[in-house]
């Protein structure tokens, strides 16, 4: 499966080019990391009125 959400490719790079699988703090950071880009682009978008609400309240 492909996503073109940049922060999904930079989290899938990142994951790809971990040399080494052993070192388990760094694979656990990089897998949260593409946790959160993937949520990130798959969430759903506000109605535009919850946009507009929250351009006001800000």
């Amino acid at each position: 499966m492909r996503c073109s959400h940049p922060a999904v490719v930079a989290a899938t790079e990142q994951l790809n080019a971990l040399p080494d699988v052993e070192n388990t703090a760094r694979v656990e950071s990089a897998l949260e990391a593409f946790g959160r880009a993937v949520n990130a682009a798959t969430a759903p978008r506000l109605s535009w009125w919850a946009r507009r609400r929250a351009v006001r309240a800000g």
